[in-house]
Order: structure tokens, then C-alpha cells, then sequence
């Protein structure tokens, strides 16, 4: 589905061109050369008059296809390098008892440079059924006529590339979002899922006041996202840290998403970076150490969101640094700073903290 791709649809259509049977494309009011570049990589391009609509289009698409697997990409996606057709073969012939397929997505800010700064899960490969079909005005969603939808996570092997919330088109996108979010509201329809999404438009517009409360509301929904409801609880953080929120009233959230997401590195670190604020600095070297530990080792459960970065990385290995450096360890302070810049060298307030140490000991300059 496209509107005015001509910059991104190269490389998405590049990266799937050689493993598809048929490529779609249905576009919805491009005025530069949108299509064209489409139907230079052999796609069949359709018109769809845009509605304020985003499962329309979708739904028209697979309408169009004729396979027994649906891969269905959006314009800012590609995968890093060519999909391997054999491979993807050998794994859906495996896969005849799973309606729809979930793909690790890296979020970056551009496809050349590729530095991520969180991954999630999206749901990109499914069953052509009359039963699955595309749901919801935004935020489109799979959805199943009849019963449960079986879901599957992919193997990491068939990672997809985003730049859909870099930071120079995330606020615009909020705002739209958050348009079509109210009128369907206004309309008389309502889901839990809907907090979910109003707080990912709340804070992209930095009212997170807003973000704060509807993201509370959904972890007292209940509702379920495949992949998705750890992603709250790290929402409900940042808007806290955001709003000035004493520490005091941000650990309680810290330690329930770490007894939620025991896998993950991400909320040892919250928690260790909350306990810091308040003083408690033992407690928080031993979950620092603990989420570098996991990263490190790639424990973190590959079933769920997570904001884990080389930059995250190296913040909590800076802060370890300063925790040492307070205790006068400045043997163990060195060495997490040089982790700190091994993570990443291109963080300017973890350059500048690694300075700072190095500059003040003897001899070193």
C-alpha cells in the first residue's frame, strides 16, 4: 500500500523482487513517480481512492493476490539483504498450522546507516484465507472471522528494516494518527487496544500527560499484543521521567515490567537507573550489570519489544562507570567507560562522561 514512495519503494521492492511470485502494489494517490518505479520492479499497480482508511487498501490487496502466502511490506520496510526464497519455502512449509507469522522488525532512522534504535514484532506473513482479512481504520490489524488467530514468530534470519518512526517523520505521523484516532472514536467505536495507539501519538506529540494515562489504562485492560505490551510499561517510564515524576513513584512500574519481562535486559536497567535517582546505588550496579549481562548474551526473550540499543547500552554502561568512580573504583569505573564507548562511540553524553573520567586521572589527558 502506497502514497508518494518514490524515495523508500526501491529498496523494499528490491528486497523481496527475487522471492515472490507476484508483487501488488495498490496505490492510493501518489503524485511523483510512485508507480512507475513500482511497475519497473514487475509489480501490478492498482488505484484505491484513499478514505482515511488503512485496512481498505490492505483488504483490496489481498484481493489482488493469488498465493498461498501473503507477504505483505510496507513501503519503509526491506529486508536487509535479498529474501532467500528457498529458505522462506522450507520454513511456511512448516508452518500449515499457523494463521499468521510475526517478523523481527529493527527500527531505524535510515536504511544506509541501519543504527536501531528499538525492535518489535510485526505481524508481515500470513495465510491467503477468505477468513484473514485486515481490521481497524488506523493501526490496521490481522484479524480472524472465526476463532483464536495462531501465531508464530519467524526465525531472526528473516528480519525486516523500518524507518516508519525516525524521528524526522514520527510527529507527523502521530498527528495523523491521532486525527483518525478521534474521528473513529467520535463515531461510537472504542477498543481497549485503542490506549495502546493514543499513547504512542500522545508522546510522539509530547503531551505526556496524556500518553501517561492512556498507557496506564491499557496494563488495566488486559488486552493482549503479540509482542507488543512490554512497550507500555517502558511508555509509561519515559513519560514519567518526562513529567518530573519522583523516582519513588516510578520504581513500582519498574520492578512490575521487570516481574512481567524477567527475559528482557530492558527493565533491569530501568530499574537500576530508578534505584540510582533514589540513592539505592548497590542495588542498582547489581541490575545494570545484570541487563548489560543479558544483552550481551542475547537472552533477552525474542518474543517481545524491546528498546535494548547499542546506545541503551552504553548510557547504562556510563552510568556503571560513575557508580565505581563514586565508590573509588576507578579501575572497574575505566573499564566500564571503554565498554561504555566499545557500545557506542557517537552518543555525546556518554562521550563526554567517558572524557570527564578519563581526563581527571593522573596522567591521563
Amino acid at each position: 500500500m502506497v502514497k508518494n514512495e518514490a524515495h523508500n519503494l526501491p529498496s523494499s521492492l528490491a528486497s523481496i523482487q527475487e522471492a515472490a511470485d507476484e508483487i501488488i502494489v495498490v496505490d492510493t494517490g501518489s503524485t511523483d513517480d510512485t508507480k512507475s518505479i513500482a511497475r519497473s520492479y514487475g509489480a501490478q499497480v492498482f488505484g484505491f481512492p484513499w478514505q482515511d482508511d488503512f485496512a481498505a487498501p490492505r483488504n483490496y490487496a489481498i484481493e489482488q493476490a493469488k498465493g498461498d502466502w501473503i507477504l505483505f511490506l510496507d513501503a519503509d520496510e526491506a529486508f536487509p539483504r535479498p529474501l532467500n526464497r528457498g529458505a522462506l519455502l522450507d520454513y511456511l512449509s512448516r508452518m500449515a498450522a499457523q494463521d499468521v507469522i510475526l517478523l523481527r522488525r529493527y527500527n531505524v532512522e535510515t536504511l544506509t546507516d541501519r543504527k536501531c534504535f528499538n525492535m518489535d514484532w510485526s505481524p508481515r506473513l500470513f495465510q491467503r484465507r477468505s477468513d484473514l482479512r485486515y481490521r481497524g481504520r488506523i493501526h490496521e490489524h490481522i484479524s480472524k472471522s472465526v476463532g483464536d488467530l495462531q501465531v508464530a514468530y519467524a526465525p531472526l534470519e528473516f528480519y525486516i528494516l523500518h524507518t516508519g518512526y525516525a524521528k524526522m517523520i514520527s510527529e507527523d505521523k502521530c498527528r495523523r494518527d491521532l486525527q483518525i484516532l478521534q474521528q473513529v472514536i467520535a463515531s461510537g467505536d472504542w477498543e481497549p487496544v485503542y490506549d495502546f495507539f493514543l499513547t504512542d501519538c500522545y508522546y510522539g506529540i509530547r503531551d505526556y500527560e496524556k500518553a501517561l494515562q492512556h498507557a496506564v489504562a491499557f496494563t488495566e485492560s488486559g488486552t493482549v499484543i503479540h509482542g507488543g505490551n512490554g512497550h507500555v510499561y517502558h511508555m509509561i517510564l519515559e513519560c514519567m521521567r518526562a513529567l518530573g515524576r519522583p523516582d519513588a513513584d516510578m520504581l513500582p512500574w519498574a520492578e512490575a515490567a521487570g516481574r512481567l519481562y524477567p527475559d528482557l535486559p530492558d527493565f533491569y536497567a530501568e530499574q537500576g537507573m530508578v534505584l540510582c535517582g533514589l540513592g539505592r546505588l548497590s542495588e542498582a550496579q547489581l541490575l545494570l550489570t545484570e541487563a548489560l549481562r543479558r544483552y550481551d548474551e542475547g537472552s533477552a526473550d525474542i518474543c517481545h519489544a524491546t528498546y535494548f540499543s547499542p546506545v541503551v547500552a552504553a548510557k547504562v554502561a556510563a552510568r556503571l562507570g560513575e557508580i565505581h568512580e563514586l565508590w573509588g573504583e576507578q579501575n572497574l569505573a575505566a573499564q566500564c567507560f571503554i565498554r561504555a564507548l566499545d557500545y557506542c562511540s557517537e552518543d555525546e553524553a556518554v562521550l563526554n562522561k567517558a572524557k570527564r573520567f578519563l581526563t581527571t586521572q593522573d596522567g591521563v589527558k
